[in-house]
């Protein structure tokens, strides 16, 4: 591909190949090339996919149809936010952030969709919890310890942080008033899906505040000090980093509706229930990468980085993707609600409000 600026010079137009950008076909293959197989042991559980498709074709047992989608997923989610990240590459900085911010949870509103679809209602809502938790506290945890092993003492931007657990906080009070109301008032189904569904709006509402706050309006609080973040170049053009971006996306709907097709059957062998595949092990699948990312950055020092992603990804399922899966099951005809079990509706107060006070200061160690 040649792409080549034309500058006017005088009464005519010329090209202007030394100002212009030569992108040839095997870079973009490399960089693709780079994209799908760079990631050492990541990339070998590509292998998992011919062999899922194999366990499908094949009726395998749904013990093995589970566990070979599930790491299938997972190199999945890698490239996915790849050409997320190459896409973004070719917008503004609005524009980019608003790319990463819509696609960064894609694989958890995928897979939660698909366990919508078979009527998974008790998986998608574990999921959603089992991602925050996973990130708010296995994630931002590890990113305190190993950095800490390493610096006596870090520090972060307390600012971001703040905003980013009042929202968490705010998303815990539409997640609780669902739970009493239907136990307290013997409210039926039908009045705790119009409270939910009236929640997950204004939460929606409040995620497009979030976004304008942190891409417009105060941009500078939550851009990383200086060091921390280096500029990056696009390695393709903009309709190879769609496509790539279209055709994961497509893999990722495929294997996640086998993955769920197959939960009914695999916790019956197992005996594992359906709430602990939802909050411990599906959450690996879309968070696997993003972990090894944020404790590799707190090991360089760059805390910043590694907040944004543990509870940046933390506030983005709690006020986008949660109430995303309710309005998404209320346009499907499916009876998703925020009427969560109160055990886990007590570990995630207890979670942000732990998570909060270890945030107050703008310092942390081991």
């Amino acid at each position: 591909t040649l792409m080549f600026q034309e500058e006017k010079k005088g009464d005519g137009a010329v090209v202007d190949e030394e100002h212009g950008t030569l992108e040839e076909s095997p870079k973009t293959l490399q960089a693709i090339k780079d994209i799908v197989f760079g990631k050492c042991i990541i990339s070998w559980l590509l292998l998992a996919m011919p062999a899922s498709l194999c366990a499908v074709h094949f009726h395998w047992s749904d013990t093995a149809i589970f566990w070979l989608n599930f790491f299938a997923m997972i190199p999945l989610a890698a490239i996915l936010g790849d050409f997320t990240e190459e896409v973004a590459l070719h917008t503004n900085q609005v524009t980019g952030g608003l790319i990463n911010a819509s696609f960064g949870n894609a694989i958890e509103v995928i897979v939660a969709i698909q366990a919508l679809l078979a009527d998974e209602i008790r998986v998608v809502q574990a999921a959603m919890l089992g991602s925050i938790f996973s990130n708010l506290l296995l994630v931002l945890g590890s990113c305190f310890f190993f950095g800490g092993l390493y610096y006596k003492e870090q520090r972060f931007n307390s600012t971001a942080a703040t905003a980013s657990m009042g929202l968490l906080a705010l998303s815990s009070i539409a997640l609780v008033l669902p739970t009493p109301f239907a136990s307290y008032h013997d409210l039926n189904d039908e009045h705790v899906l119009i409270v939910s569904r009236v929640a997950a709006l204004f939460l929606i509402f409040m995620y497009a505040q979030l976004l304008v706050f942190q891409l417009k309006t105060h941009v500078s609080i939550f851009n990383p000090p200086d060091g921390e973040e280096e500029e990056e170049l696009a390695s393709m053009s903009l309709l190879v980093a769609c496509l790539g971006l279209l055709t994961v996306t497509l893999l990722v709907t495929i294997f996640s509706e086998y993955l769920v097709g197959s939960i009914e059957g695999f916790t019956e062998a197992s005996g594992i229930s359906r709430t602990f595949v939802g909050i411990v092990i599906i959450p690996i699948v879309g968070n696997a990468v993003e972990h090894v990312s944020a404790v590799s950055v707190a090991l360089k020092n760059k805390m910043d980085l590694a907040m944004g992603i543990a509870v940046g990804s933390s506030t983005q399922i709690s006020l986008f993707v949660v109430p995303l899966t309710v309005l998404c099951g209320w346009v499907l005809g499916k009876e998703m609600t925020l009427n969560f079990p109160h055990f886990e509706i007590t570990l995630y107060v207890l979670s942000v409000f732990t998570v909060s006070v270890l945030l107050s200061s703008s310092s942390c160690n081991w």
